[in-house]
């Protein structure tokens, strides 16, 4: 079988990177070793100077400053120079251009070899231009209304009070047009099934941990023989930053021989004042007189992360939606405990103080109630929730995962 995956975003061993980046990774090098030939197309705004696997083709595309430059001209001449607007429209004349970019490569390559089955990220509207020539699937990374609203101070997550930019309305088309969609998550098959009318097929995605080439040099610099918890992945509202803020001050002082960890790409914040602030920044202040023990490493690559991830004593991850964390399956799979927010996708990988605590959404005393709950459990409580939540994460193991897809694969080039 040749599959093509059509993305904006890969991880490669020199970028940090994000769940989609991670997911197509990992599925082209499962289904590479399975002997399937695989096809990554990767589509982006600018250029991206990546390299991946010598046995994985990899095709880029991207957006050439001048035609960027056009787009912004004319976006802005449409809406009288309105900044926000403007900003909406050139996003939609991109995802238009970026997917006729990606249809022309797919027939191209067509022409040169046949393809069975496509499959394309929701982001971006790769798959707008798709032809009904060849089988293809869509995989739902996140809705970005919902997301944009969670990423506010206010943190609005419902789906119909946060507003559809004109590119989200095209992704929508472009969903709702495809007989065959994917979400790694309930959550998000529910939400497209409520607001989209679609029945996404709830297929998880793989998780491989690379137990080769860690890098510990930042963990002995500056954490080895300390006691901490950890926040990491994007740091922002979405994930529930403004939380670990807010209980900074009262953890430290309660665990007065605990650091607390940050890492990842830290975004504004509002701070008291309603001034932008970095987000470990406002963490450090909010954590008042104990701001030395917190520890802001900055934006890793996995390599780096993990030996992090495993020497904390709790991941704390208080997102307010997520779409079957990457990061909550990276820290069980590393033998940690995790504690996350219950209606956030959580409870798909989490059974409550089972596998990990969940705790209410945007309830700074909840997740600090956990946090002294999950550092005072004797070893052996600590070694059964580590165990059940190994468990959890075997049934995202590739062997698994490879079966599901290729039976489904399978399925929409047999009714295509």
């Amino acid at each position: 079988m040749h599959i093509v995956f059509v993305t904006v975003e890969l991880a490669t061993a020199h970028n940090s990177s994000g769940g989609l980046a991670s997911y197509t990774a990992n599925m082209a090098r499962i289904f590479t070793s399975y002997g399937h030939k695989v096809t990554i197309l990767l589509a982006s705004t600018k250029e991206e100077k990546l390299q991946f696997d010598d046995n994985i083709a990899l095709i880029k595309t991207y957006i050439r400053k001048d035609l960027w430059n056009v787009f912004d001209r004319i976006a802005k001449v449409c809406t009288f120079y309105n900044t926000k607007k403007s900003t909406e429209l050139r996003k939609f004349f991109l995802s238009i251009y970026k997917s006729t970019q990606v249809r022309n490569q797919i027939d191209c390559l067509q022409r040169q070899e046949k393809i069975d089955i496509i499959h394309y990220c929701n982001l971006d509207s790769v798959a707008f231009r798709a032809g009904r020539q060849i089988p293809y699937v869509i995989r739902i990374s996140s809705f970005l209304n919902m997301c944009n609203g969670a990423n506010s101070y206010e943190g609005n997550i419902e789906y119909r009070k946060n507003k559809l930019s004109i590119k989200d309305k095209l992704s929508n088309y472009t969903i709702k047009r495809s007989r065959y969609v994917i979400s790694p998550s309930k959550l998000l098959a529910e939400v497209g099934q409520k607001e989209l009318g679609i029945r996404p097929a709830i297929l998880e995605s793989p998780f491989v941990l690379n137990n080769y080439n860690w890098n510990y040099d930042i963990y002995n610099l500056r954490l080895s023989g300390k006691k901490y918890i950890v926040h990491f992945g994007s740091l922002k509202y979405l994930k529930g930053t403004h939380i670990v803020a807010q209980i900074a001050n009262d953890f430290l002082r309660m665990h007065t021989d605990f650091y607390l960890v940050m890492a990842g790409n830290s975004e504004y914040l509002l701070d008291e004042n309603g001034n932008k602030v970095h987000a470990h920044e406002l963490v450090k202040k909010s954590a008042g007189e104990f701001s030395e023990r917190v520890i802001y490493v900055g934006r890793l690559v996995r390599e780096q992360l993990y030996p992090i991830i495993q020497g904390a004593q709790v991941c704390l991850l208080p997102s307010r939606i997520d779409n079957l964390p990457n990061t909550c399956i990276e820290a069980m799979a590393l033998g940690n405990v995790v504690i996350g927010t219950r209606g956030a996708s959580f409870e798909q990988l989490i059974v409550d103080r089972v596998s990990g605590y969940l705790c209410e959404r945007d309830n700074s005393k909840s997740y600090l109630e956990a946090l002294n709950e999950a550092l005072n459990m004797d070893t052996t409580s600590r070694i059964q929730m580590v165990s059940k939540a190994k468990e959890r994460v075997r049934l995202l193991s590739p062997d698994v995962i490879y079966k599901n897809y290729l039976e489904f694969y399978k399925q929409v080039i047999q009714e295509w």
